[in-house]
């Protein structure tokens, strides 16, 4: 998908005269049901002028055409004049990579000299200034905010298309990159070209004001030959498809973790939706399986193992997810494999059964539809996003937990994808995992959890000592968990959202909005709206590095993550009074869950139940409100510690 694309002279033509933003406006809205905002379409604007401007000396020298592709046009813009023997040069504007939510400012495609054809990826930037942090900095700062070095950037857009997109795995054609700050001033890029940047601009060249000619001539080197517009077909024609190193990659980890092993009903999952994928390719139709459990039951095991064995056959095949904070785990876990795991928004524009499998892990958080703010009046709920899904494949499996939802925009349920699969016409299995594997195996703990918060009504066996549980009466008690946890074992402390959270300050410390009497902690950084690589992400640093111990996680970073202990704040958002429990909205800092209309009594519960269950071995509870704290108390009474021997 992209927003134009056409021949070199075409580019240079609408560039010039102003009337390629319109083109992209109109092609935006026709993909996306609305409007870019205003500052991307300066950036259009502005920075494919100034592109052309550059590109014009190769364009003149070697009498090659030039197309652009962006985010999702269809059709052709032919240009005349400026060939080769092979015919026009082609670029793609704001492409958008498939089942990705990357789109990649400009791609031109052409030869090389010897004939290779390939594509080199253009990252434009308008920065006028750009800083480091300090000697240990990965990222440059621009305006105060963390920015990937638009090299790298680019670098990894083509290691995409190397790894993942049909055209290049083949070796039908080859990914280049390089990055233009067409703005900024060779003295003011000197950050940009620290010697720690050294390895990235070698593979991807950095390209600043009064280098135009230069980017010109590196161009040439890889794309100059022409050829290029025919090549676009291969672009866009081309699909998701994971080249045989990254799934190398994937089946490293699954052989090498014992957590990720089939066993027990995990199998029979296993074994049941490979024969439906087989089914379905062996004649027209699509069908949906459900894989439903509790907390700890394996469901990611089997979305992960079928993606591989999926992949391994040859055939087409991805996994989704609502959750931002699990999806963070996946792809730190799988280093190199990590674009397997995409976004369930990603699927939206997805062929139609153009994959053979899809997984959707997490699918208790589906959501209505996947519009966003930008989405006009007319235009939303043409679609659910449960349909989307469905849509992407010959099979689409959903992996849910009932009561793991945590805002009211999820929608995931059994009864909600049934309905949604009979009104579409397609077939439903379900499949049911039980076999506790989280939580040391106890499967009496995660019972007494459901049981406390009410989604149970019958009080489980005691677990005696395959699980502890304690409760303390201050923060500095619970925060001593970290402290007797000893490496390689893991404790964080994880919090109901009962205090602000607020943005790092301009010097990015953490403000320690977590306040109990004199005790006061940081939430950990905030995800803002941009690409992480995932060992970095904050999310990661937070649950895996020595950094987060310091920091409070809430429902959003926790959830896809476990530890071997873990310290719960329970604070009075959710309290138990005259016999059942009550939902405190004064006391909650979560706006969603607690706006007008939500079931925020349903959402804390949900969102307590997770931070219950993301100990290994361990839970310690510190309880805020009185009378929670004792109904918690008679609960857990005589649930664990030795127990006499049967009799």
């Amino acid at each position: 998908m992209d927003l134009w694309h056409g021949s070199a002279s075409d580019f240079l033509r609408l560039a010039s005269t102003g009337a390629l933003p319109k083109h992209m406006l109109g092609n935006f809205y026709g993909l996306h049901g609305a409007q870019p905002s205003p500052a991307e379409v300066r950036s259009w604007e502005y920075s494919l002028a100034e592109l052309a401007q550059a590109v014009r000396p190769l364009a003149e020298r070697a009498d090659v055409g030039v197309s652009i592709a962006a985010d999702g046009v269809t059709g052709w813009n032919h240009g005349a004049g400026l060939t080769t023997a092979r015919g026009p040069l082609g670029v793609a504007l704001e492409y958008h990579l498939p089942l990705s939510a990357k789109r990649l400012d400009a791609v031109f495609t052409g030869h090389d000299e010897v004939g290779t054809p390939g594509a080199v990826v253009v990252e434009l930037k308008q920065w006028s200034d750009v800083d480091l942090e300090d000697e240990h900095a990965e990222n440059v700062l621009v305006g105060g905010v963390e920015h990937v070095h638009p090299s790298e950037q680019a670098r990894d857009y083509a290691s995409w298309l190397a790894e993942y997109h049909s055209a290049f795995v083949d070796g039908a054609m080859v990914a280049a990159s390089a990055a233009y700050c067409h703005n900024l001033a060779p003295t003011a890029a000197a950050p940009l070209r620290d010697p720690r940047f050294r390895d990235v601009l070698e593979e991807s060249p950095l390209f600043v004001e009064g280098q135009g000619g230069d980017l010109a001539g590196f161009l040439g080197s890889q794309v100059g030959a022409g050829g290029g517009v025919a090549l676009l077909d291969r672009l866009f024609g081309a699909s998701f498809q994971p080249s045989k190193r990254v799934l190398d990659r994937l089946q490293a980890v699954l052989d090498g973790d014992e957590r990720w092993k089939l066993l027990d009903e995990q199998r029979l999952a296993y074994n049941a939706i490979l024969a439906e994928v087989r089914r379905q390719r062996a004649r027209v139709g699509r069908s949906t399986v459900l894989v439903r459990g509790g907390p700890g039951t394996g469901k990611t095991v089997v979305a992960v193992q079928l993606l591989a064995a999926a992949l391994r056959l040859g055939w087409k095949a991805a996994h989704a997810t609502g959750g931002k904070a699990f999806t963070t785990a996946l792809r730190s876990a799988f280093s190199g494999a990590d674009d397997l795991f995409i976004w369930n928004m990603n699927v939206r524009n997805a062929p139609t059964q153009g994959l053979d499998l899809l997984l959707v892990d997490e699918a208790h958080r589906v959501r209505a539809t996947s519009d966003t703010r930008w989405t006009r009046a007319a235009e939303r709920g043409k679609r659910s996003q449960t349909e989307e899904l469905m849509n992407a494949a010959k099979v689409t499996v959903f992996l849910l937990d009932e009561n793991q939802f945590v805002r009211p925009d999820e929608i995931g349920s059994s009864s909600v994808i049934q309905e949604e699969a009979r009104r579409l016409g397609v077939r439903v299995k379900a499949v049911d995992l039980a076999t506790q594997f989280r939580c040391g195996g106890c499967r009496e703990y995660t019972q007494w959890v459901d049981w406390v918060l009410g989604f149970a009504d019958d009080r489980p066996e005691p677990w005696g000592e395959k699980y502890s549980v304690s409760m303390v009466d201050d923060p500095e008690s619970l925060e001593q968990l970290i402290a007797e946890t000893q490496a390689p074992e893991t404790a964080r402390l994880v919090a109901g959202f009962c205090w602000p959270w607020s943005d790092a300050t301009a010097d990015r410390q953490l403000v320690p909005d977590v306040e109990i009497g004199n005790w006061r902690r940081p939430w950990n950084e905030k995800a803002k709206d941009k690409a992480y690589p995932p060992a970095r992400h904050p999310y990661t640093r937070w649950a895996m590095t020595p950094e987060g111990e310091k920091q409070i996680g809430c429902i959003y970073s926790a959830q896809g993550f476990e530890f071997t202990r873990v310290g719960v704040i329970w604070g009075p958002d959710l309290v138990w009074r005259d016999g059942q429990w009550a939902a405190n909205r004064s006391a909650s800092y979560d706006k969603p869950v607690k706006s007008r209309g939500a079931d925020m009594l349903t959402l804390v519960r949900n969102a307590y139940r997770v931070l219950l269950t993301r100990g290994l071995r361990g839970s310690r509870l510190l309880i805020l409100d009185e009378q929670t704290r004792a109904h918690v108390a008679d609960a857990l009474a005589g649930m664990q510690g030795p127990q006499p021997p049967a009799r």
